[in-house]
């Protein structure tokens, strides 16, 4: 792992890599509750993006093409030839950051994106901070550009808290994106009334859960409660946030590694960021970022105990 950070509160440890501005392993008092894995021994484990800042635009985006202000720009596209997922091949995710101020409790990463960097336009720096204080693990995630841009960073840990089957997750979300085979939006918004997607009162994840439930019309300017996990161990995580979607995922794909808890179904992906494939639907929130407009998202995870889901 790329020079491992560890930040630490009576609470929690967090440990920091500056390979993807990756929240490679996190433990509340003496607990993992995400999925690890050492990636001298599991290279492929970072194929699934486990804890990593994934962009400058997460999710997928239909044929990588973007167009900004009339000018068509094409994304390198990584998943079937035909889509461009968190930004294809050398995405955030796949890059060294560095670091540019540490302390016990906080960290902050940088890195740079040249224009044309990715197929898009701009030339963008990108910060990510991580703090602890006492339970509660702060992402915060900053960026400029020179030129008008997409940007739209989601975080991408796994988590488990005991047996992943038996979550019960609940979110504040009333609608959700309906998507076509390859997992794409196909430009509808729609009720999760009557669909495995209502997570307004706590419910266990369907398997087949890879959805953007939509949280709001636009980024918010402070953090507000997203989500809420709670698992067999007895611990719940509470999930703040700035940004419009949250991706769910039930970790359906995710490899088997020998060794290790990793297998499919194993954690599950609760992901904050802006809806997936904005840039093609105009109906959904703006993912542009300008000069005059930086992008900035802050999560909160907050880790307590709590009666275990049954």
């Amino acid at each position: 792992m790329h020079d491992p950070i560890t930040l630490r509160s009576d609470d929690l440890a967090a440990t920091i890599s500056t390979y993807g501005a990756r929240l490679h392993r996190l433990v509340f008092r003496g607990q993992d509750v995400i999925l690890h894995a050492d990636p001298g021994t599991h290279p492929t484990w970072h194929d699934g993006y486990p804890g990593a800042s994934v962009g400058p635009v997460a999710n997928r985006v239909r044929g990588g093409q973007v167009a900004v202000n009339g000018t068509a720009f094409q994304m390198p596209c990584n998943e079937n030839g035909v889509t461009a997922r968190h930004s294809g091949p050398e995405g955030l995710d796949r890059r060294s950051w560095s670091v540019t101020s540490q302390s016990d409790q906080h960290v902050t990463l940088h890195c740079t994106l040249a224009d044309g960097d990715g197929g898009l336009p701009g030339n963008r720096m990108i910060n990510a901070s991580y703090t602890i204080e006492k339970s509660t693990l702060t992402l915060n995630i900053t960026a400029t550009t020179d030129a008008p841009t997409p940007l739209s960073i989601a975080h991408h840990p796994y988590w488990r808290l005991g047996d992943a089957r038996d979550h019960l997750l609940q979110v504040n979300a009333a609608q959700y994106l309906p998507v076509d085979a390859t997992n794409l939006p196909m430009g509808q918004i729609a009720s999760v009334d009557g669909t495995p997607l209502d997570h307004r009162t706590a419910r266990q994840l369907d398997s087949a859960s890879d959805h953007n439930l939509c949280i709001a019309n636009a980024p918010r300017r402070t953090p507000e409660q997203v989500a809420s996990l709670s698992g067999t161990d007895g611990v719940r995580l509470t999930l703040h946030s700035t940004e419009p979607g949250l991706q769910i995922y039930s970790g359906a794909y995710l490899p088997t590694l020998p060794g290790t808890e990793i297998a499919p179904f194993a954690g599950i992906a609760l992901e904050p960021q802006g809806w997936p494939d904005a840039v093609s639907n105009p109906a959904f929130p703006s993912v542009l970022s300008t000069p005059a407009r930086p992008y900035h998202q802050i999560t909160r995870y907050r880790l307590d105990h709590a009666p275990a889901a049954t």
